[in-house]
């Protein structure tokens, strides 16, 4: 498989991708990354649909989405254009289409951009199982080409741009039976709409791989681009993680799946997809786009670094390692990503410290901080932490980074080391003598004691042959002494040097308050996870409760799906074709659910992105009408219809009945 999904995966260089203009907005080539957003009212409501277009467009989104799911609402569309043209209101409008080409071809006339699902346009998904043989799915492209060439040449004749927005949730059966439920599904299905319509040589595509899962999302992108690279094609990207939820979930969610692309310089426009109302997507979307359109990297000092590829971007695979001890249990190979703190000895007295780790120490129940870790400068700071150690032993386990002057000090107190589970040493102290190194590496190895061995970038050049020297490298695991924007390439050129050694790693990172750490916090370790790189965590955030970075340090692991301590809700954002107040019941069914560890419930307003993304869940809740609901089993619709006043105690009944229910 080819591996190349950009241009560098070290060096910051955006994806080269054709202009497309919508209205008079540029996205792709020379352009910015652009903010766009999507309307939650019923677009045959002319007052609230232009209110909100009029909102979104005073706080900087760029480009709007309207859902356009009937002819009468693709027929109120002069209305609305009309009203804002009176109020000097010019954001370019997108056309959402599903499910119906007629509506479509309606539209068309009225908008500067149409987006079209490859996976419903021409199709009603009915789960059907048919091995398709070459001349049976030609034909099945040939009649997909009927219906969408019509769409594409009056597109082209207009001027009009078309999103081809393939989703996870809602890939056709054609698909689903030769591709299955998989990035390289979603990709074919983008292609074959793209390939029909340069048969009419239009061109003006953009292209979108959404999905709830941002593992899959972003091997779906990466996929597609590769197959660009490989076709020659320069399509712009729209990113977005579908059914992201609302709150900190989905600002994380968020981050993750659309952070980690745009590092890779992959993305010309974005949507945040919150159940929220929508202008509170902007400034979520502003802050992730920011760094990309007005900062120009310096990243002369990674092109030092011979970078070897050892990762497949396109699949989550966890980077081979070895284990190395903590305390009873062993981080590194298969076994989770796991959860440091980092306590300021200077900030709290003992008494506090013993409190807080006591709350917050190991449980395998719930969410707690499994090692706790404290910088020591001098020999009574280390007695401190010591005899805490001895006051709450088998309360959480500990570890101690020595900021000490000399290594010959670190030696002489190596008996006092024998209490704590981990050891951390700043590289630098210790390049000098490896051979005093080794002494106490091995001596802290045969009582199962780790060190974490922390080094500076300009290290990295004599990291290899420190270790070499050192010859064993057991109960070692490394980590980064970064502040760096270009944080994510720098653990990614360590990750590379130590692949062959397979040493675990710590991905240990600051960041000055907590509402910035929530998206760039959330982006460079959520790239680096999805990567396969990272063993344990350790967030540092001034003046941040603990408890806030122990429940942000997990909140990030599920995102990306390495471990699950709490209900997963997938919801979606809203639109016009929603049934029923989606902020409310999804806060209603949250409260209702939300001890459920492990369990996924999916809340759609509607069935466009489900059942698909049901498929991920374990329980859905879908709007089927006014005042009704449907209830799925995975994706296997099992109650219709049921009155919205009694469906929450019914998806109850339905979790209990399948043995996924606990009293809270």
């Amino acid at each position: 498989m080819n591996l190349k999904y950009n241009l560098s995966p070290i060096l910051y260089n955006r994806f080269p991708t054709r202009e497309v203009k919508v209205g008079d907005i540029g996205i792709g080539g020379n352009n910015p990354i652009r903010v766009q957003s999507m309307t939650t009212s019923d677009t045959c409501d002319t007052e609230s649909t232009v209110k909100q277009i009029v909102e979104l467009s005073n706080v900087g989104c760029e480009i709007v989405r309207l859902t356009v799911p009937s002819m009468s609402s693709a027929e109120n569309l002069p209305s609305i254009r009309e009203k804002l043209r009176n109020l000097n209101v010019n954001v370019p409008i997108v056309a959402d289409i599903h499910f119906t080409p007629s509506v479509a071809l309606k539209v068309v006339e009225y908008v500067e951009k149409i987006r079209i699902n490859p996976g419903n346009f021409a199709d009603k998904k009915k789960f059907a199982e048919k091995e398709y043989s070459d001349k049976e799915y030609s034909l099945e492209l040939e009649r997909i080409s009927e219906i969408f060439l019509p769409l594409v040449k009056r597109c082209k004749e207009l001027g009009v741009a078309m999103r081809i927005g393939t989703n996870h949730g809602s890939l056709s059966d054609r698909i689903m039976n030769r591709y299955g439920d998989t990035p390289m599904g979603m990709v074919e299905s983008a292609m074959e709409f793209i390939k029909i319509a340069e048969t009419e040589n239009y061109k003006d595509i953009i292209v979108s791989m959404k999905a709830s899962n941002p593992q899959v999302m972003v091997g779906a992108y990466r996929l597609l681009v590769s197959r660009f690279i490989e076709e020659n094609l320069n399509y712009p990207l729209h990113l977005g993680v579908t059914e992201a939820g609302d709150g900190r979930d989905g600002r994380i969610k968020s981050s993750i799946g659309i952070g980690a692309l745009l590092d890779d310089g992959i993305g010309d426009t974005i949507r945040v997809s919150l159940t929220e109302d929508s202008i509170y997507e902007i400034p979520v979307a502003q802050k992730l786009v920011h760094k990309y359109n007005n900062k120009n990297f310096n990243d002369e000092y990674l092109k030092k670094f011979d970078f070897e590829e050892f990762r497949n971007p396109f699949s989550y695979e966890k980077c081979k390692t070895e284990s190395y001890w903590l305390g009873d249990y062993k981080i590194g190979e298969n076994y989770p990503v796991r959860i440091e703190s980092e306590i300021a000895l200077n900030d709290l007295n003992k008494d506090t410290i013993i409190k807080i780790i006591t709350e917050n120490a190991i449980s395998v129940e719930s969410q707690k901080f499994e090692i706790f870790h404290f910088r020591v400068s001098t020999l009574t700071e280390l007695n401190i932490i010591e005899n805490m150690k001895k006051i709450i032993l088998n309360k959480g386990f500990f570890s101690v980074e020595l900021d000490f002057h000399k290594f010959e000090d670190i030696f002489k107190f190596s008996e006092n080391l024998l209490l704590f589970e981990k050891i951390c040493i700043p590289f630098k102290l210790i390049n000098l003598n490896s051979d005093d190194f080794f002494v106490l590496h091995n001596k802290l190895s045969s009582y199962k004691k780790s060190i974490e061995i922390i080094i500076d970038l300009e290290d990295l050049h004599s990291l290899a042959t420190f270790l070499e020297k050192i010859k064993s490298t057991e109960n070692i695991v490394i980590s980064l002494n970064t502040k760096s924007e270009r944080y994510i390439s720098e653990y990614r050129i360590l990750a590379s040097i130590l692949n062959n050694k397979k040493i675990p790693i710590l991905l240990s990172i600051e960041s000055e308050d907590f509402e910035n750490a929530i998206l760039d916090v959330s982006k460079n370790l959520g790239s680096l996870l999805l990567d396969g790189i990272g063993n344990s965590i350790r967030i540092k955030i001034p003046k941040t409760e603990i408890s806030h970075l122990l429940s942000f340090s997990y909140d990030i692991l599920q995102a990306v799906r390495l471990r699950t301590t709490k209900t997963e809700f997938i919801s979606c954002p809203s639109c016009g074709r929603t049934l029923f107040n989606l902020q409310d019941t999804t806060a209603r069914i949250k409260d209702k659910t939300g001890h459920l560890k492990g369990v996924k419930i999916a809340i759609m307003g509607c069935i466009v992105n489900g059942p698909g993304e049901m498929a991920d869940a374990d329980f859905g809740y879908v709007g089927a009408g006014p005042g009704k609901v449907h209830l799925y089993l995975g994706k296997e619709i099992v109650s219709k219809n049921i009155n919205s006043e009694i469906a929450d105690e019914k998806l109850i009944e339905l979790i209990k009945s399948n043995g996924k229910w606990v009293d809270p």
